[in-house]
């Protein structure tokens, strides 16, 4: 029974069988990579982590920095307001 179903498939020729091995390891690499567990992958995400940190903290220092210029403003408003009552007295 085994020789029947061995000789109901057709045979495939070495090219056939290596190109179908390297589908099925691209296929697996996909999927493991997908899933993070590739070295690439965990590269990927560190960078990624490291990146999205040093985003984080532009943004920080830009909004502190962006407070700094708005409270000089008002300042040199408030300032400049009181310098124009003293001469209007």
């Amino acid at each position: 029974t085994s020789d029947t179903a061995a000789a109901s498939k057709p045979q495939l020729s070495r090219r056939e069988r290596e190109e179908i091995q390297k589908q099925r390891a691209t296929a697996h690499y996909r999927k493991m990579h997908s899933e993070g567990k590739t070295e690439e992958a965990r590269a990927d995400l560190a960078r990624l982590a490291i990146i999205r940190q040093q985003r984080e903290e532009a943004a920080k220092k830009r909004e502190e920095e962006k407070q700094a210029r708005e409270a000089a403003a008002s300042a040199k408003k408030e300032q400049l307001a009181k310098a124009l009552n003293k001469k209007k007295s």
